[in-house]
């Protein structure tokens, strides 16, 4: 297939095209025919999902960094999209060289929630992939799948060839290592399996049969002949022995985390009985804080971003994190580089932390207290008493943070009315405290999810609650509230609870009611818009199967569908906490209790305990200042093209694209004041999605000089494509602001287009006069259906017959004014004219 033509074309009728061009900055586009094996990395969720999460991006940079290796992102395309690629007959592609799912030699999917499952389906569909493992041959790329998801692996155990269990920095190597070593020898896809199932980690689903145990309803696992029993989890134990990515690819349109995100823990010390996490990446590790800041300071720098965040679960429990966050906003403030932080436990917010937060932005503050009681947070093991939740909103308010956040869970075992009356309690008192101290009600942020009894967790063998009594609860907390309309409740919804419950408990059995629900439309079950549990419920009923038996509870005593699974720590150890929650007993976090005196895992020696301060040597500057300083504010116009795949980028999210230019290329721009400090630029009137612009033009303020040549060097050196920046115009201050100074904005359309040829054909079809040239055609389209409105002084039209263009020139007006691409639209009858129109030269008064 044409691939350009082909991809220009159905871009056209999709929401946010930008989600599947590639040429962002930063993204690593290799020869496919350079490389020993092409990985696809998946993730089974949108763009602006999984260009939010960090796994991806390690796994990316690490897989790139190898000579012989490629690695190109892949992500499930929105329903518009995977329609057009049917009706196209094109199969779905990466973003870096459009390589077909299919000419790929390993498929390595995300698993991080189980309502992603039927995305898996959609995507091996449409890369032209048999759904089940057993259907694929040896001309079929190795499916393989890691992430939280795949610690049980069951559910989808049927549609994938091995997992990962565990941290993927050197065991994925290690698969891919082994499978070119093998593929050249002509093994069989069982034969390379069978050589992948030796490595740490990996688990091949078909060396594998079901079997019923005693005691359950529930299908468990036993390995066939020379397989482990168990799969041991891989663990990276030391943080610092990898590299981790600093040039992350930035998106060209904004994602849900749009910003530099770097890992200071991996794991939690925290014990919360319902975090199926806290086993997941047992035990907790640091990266030391001097190469940590370093970090943060260079991908900011390779990126342009204006915020930054320390990743980890706890981030409050990252044994530097005052200090490391002092040291960040030290040099993070001049530059007017915000840091975010995760939800931090209470007692972990300070005055000093909060202060150098809010140097430059005043974010939302984040506070996850998940049940209303001390009672019920003694039974979930969640350290957090009341005064923690005063200290915290108090220092929070006396900072100036208005917006709150705050993650309670409905459901949870011994879960009484009193302690739903907690919640409103917690919300009314910080409404009061609030109010006292900003003199105005805060904005409230209110999240309430439902407990799901996970795997591998104390609570894994607990049922969780019934519809009607989740229904009754959300209700009542609703209802109670119902006076404070700044608290604004959002309740998660039960049908996703209740299916993410069955599949996170679930067994091989689901495989068939997945595919079957797959096939009857299941897309993207996390998104409110497209979820349908009807087609669930059709599912479950045509595989005579009750999803109840999923989210009862489960016999102490029968092995589960995940016991096969590894993580470390002991099952013994996670029903005698079962026991203590219902009694309510507290257990210590790992960095208050003796490995000895606890003995409720298999890890201990990876431990690190002894904490101190650390040395920080200089980190130096963010960013090299480019320009000669100076005491007055400068004014420019700078000019420049949006063609080629910018086209498909917004004004807002071309505005965003613009200002990391403007950082990674050390251009320091003046900021407005206030909460929320913005780089003072203003820009041409916005160019609807899909056209080009040949002569753009923003103007921006600054403290500095620019010597003209070099600083147009140094922007088009750090853009992506389709960006180019030709022009530095020094104003006087005296000049009109850049909507004054405008006449006229001159717009072309391509008559050379395929599509406005089509639109031509049809016209002449239509006024049987067949054998009118494009041009003839062009101008009778004109002069039969342009309303005379248009005429006059407003707007002007020229047909060009060497460009084969037809230029249309609009004077500019603050006030409503004729839109180009709703004339083209009028005249020719086109759905999307945008696409094939450019703004061709802006006219200012001065000529």
């Amino acid at each position: 297939m044409n691939k350009t033509a082909d991809l220009d074309l159905i871009l056209r009728e999709v929401q946010k095209p930008g989600r599947y061009l590639g040429g962002e900055w930063n993204a690593v586009q290799k020869n496919p025919e350079d490389v020993k094996a092409k990985i696809a990395l998946a993730f089974p969720d949108l763009y602006e999902i999984g260009m939010s999460y960090l796994g991806q991006k390690i796994l990316y940079h690490i897989i790139n960094r190898h000579p012989h290796y490629l690695a190109e992102r892949v992500f499930a395309p929105w329903t518009d999209f995977e329609a057009q690629l049917r009706d196209h007959r094109i199969p779905l592609f990466s973003l870096e060289n459009k390589i077909p799912l299919h000419a790929f030699d390993l498929i390595g999917f995300s698993l991080l929630y189980e309502l992603n499952y039927s995305n898996i389906l959609t995507m091996l569909d449409l890369g032209l992939i048999p759904l089940m493992s057993s259907e694929r041959t040896e001309s079929h790329p190795l499916v393989c799948a890691g992430g939280p998801a795949a610690f049980n692996p069951e559910p989808v155990a049927d549609f994938f060839d091995l997992f990962l269990i565990g941290d993927g920095e050197e065991a994925f190597l290690e698969i891919i290592s082994q499978y070119t070593a093998l593929r050249p020898d002509h093994k069989s896809r069982d034969e390379i399996l069978a050589h992948l199932a030796l490595i740490k980690g990996v688990y091949i689903p078909s060396l594998y049969r079901t079997y019923v145990p005693a005691h359950s309803s529930l299908l468990a696992v036993k390995p066939g002949g020379g397989t482990p029993s168990k799969i041991t989890k891989r663990i990276l134990s030391r943080l610092d022995d990898t590299v981790f990515p600093e040039d992350i690819v930035v998106p060209n349109i904004r994602v849900v985390f749009d910003r530099v995100a770097v890992e200071a823990e991996r794991g939690c010390p925290q014990r919360c009985r319902f975090c199926q996490a806290t086993s997941l990446y047992f035990p907790p590790r640091v990266r030391e804080p001097a190469p940590l800041t370093a970090s943060v300071l260079r991908s900011l720098q390779s990126t342009g971003y204006d915020d930054a965040s320390l990743s980890a679960l706890s981030i409050s429990d990252y044994p530097y994190f005052n200090q490391t966050v002092r040291e960040l906003m030290n040099r993070l403030e001049e530059k007017q580089v915000s840091l975010s932080v995760s939800a931090l436990r209470p007692r972990g917010l300070t005055t000093e932390l909060a202060e150098n937060i809010l140097k430059v932005r005043k974010t939302g503050f984040t506070l996850v207290p998940e049940a209303g009681t001390e009672r019920l947070r003694c039974v979930i093991n969640k350290d957090m008493r009341d005064e923690d939740i005063w200290d915290a909103v108090g220092h929070a308010f006396s900072q100036g943070w208005r917006l709150l956040k705050l993650y309670f869970m409905v459901g949870l075992p011994t879960e009484t009315e009193d302690d739903l009356e907690g919640i409103v309690h917690i919300v009314t008192e910080i409404v009061k405290q609030g109010y006292a101290r900003l003199k105005r009600n805060p904005q409230i942020n209110l999240s309430v999810s439902s407990f799901i009894p996970k795997p591998h967790t104390p609570f894994q063998w607990e049922r969780m609650d019934d519809l009607d009594n989740l229904r009754q609860k959300h209700l009542f907390l609703k209802k109670r509230l119902k006076k404070y309309p700044f608290v604004k409740f959002k309740g998660h919804n039960l049908f996703n609870s209740l299916l993410e419950g069955v599949f996170s408990r679930g067994d091989r059995r689901l495989a068939k009611v997945l595919r079957d629900a797959w096939k009857n439309g299941a897309r993207f079950d996390s998104w409110g818009e497209i979820f349908r549990f009807a087609v669930w419920e059709k599912a479950f009923q045509a595989n005579k199967l009750d999803y109840s038996v999923y989210l009862s509870s489960i016999d102490p005593r029968s092995v589960l569908p995940w016991d096969h699974i590894k993580t470390g720590i002991k099952k013994a150890y996670l029903q005698a906490e079962m026991a203590k929650a219902l009694k309510q007993q507290k257990t210590p976090n790992c960095i208050e209790k003796e490995c000895d005196s606890c003995q409720g895992c298999t890890l201990w020696p990876l431990f690190i305990k002894e904490y101190g301060t650390k040395d920080m040597p200089s980190q130096g500057k963010l960013i090299d200042e480019f320009g000669e300083k100076t005491e007055r504010i400068n004014r420019y116009r700078l000019f420049y093209s949006k063609l080629g795949k910018s086209r498909y980028i917004s004004h807002l999210d071309m505005s965003s694209t613009i200002k990391r230019i403007f950082r990674r290329a050390g251009v320091s721009v003046d900021h407005s004041k206030g909460y929320h400090p913005k780089m003072l630029i203003t820009y041409l009137p916005a160019l609807p999605l899909g056209m080009g612009g040949n002569s753009e033009v923003l103007e921006f303020k600054t403290h500095f000089i620019f010597p003209e040549r070099e600083f147009i060097d140094r922007l088009n050196a750090v853009s992506p494509s389709g960006l180019e920046f030709c022009r530095l115009l020094k104003i006087e201050p005296e000049e009109p602001v850049l909507a004054e100074a405008l006449d006229s904005m001159v717009y072309s359309l391509d008559l050379k287009s395929l599509v406005v040829k089509q639109a031509l054909r049809a016209f002449r079809a239509a006024e049987g006069r067949p054998g009118l040239s494009d041009l003839q055609s062009m101008r009778l389209m004109i002069a039969a259906r342009i309303p005379s409105v248009l005429d006059g002084e407003t707007m002007d039209l020229e047909i060009d017959e060497n460009q084969e263009k037809l230029f249309v020139s609009i004077k500019y007006s603050p006030h409503k004014t004729n839109r180009p691409q709703d004339v083209i639209k009028d005249i020719t009858g086109m759905r999307h004219p945008s696409f094939d129109m450019v703004r061709e030269e802006v006219v200012f008064k001065s000529g």
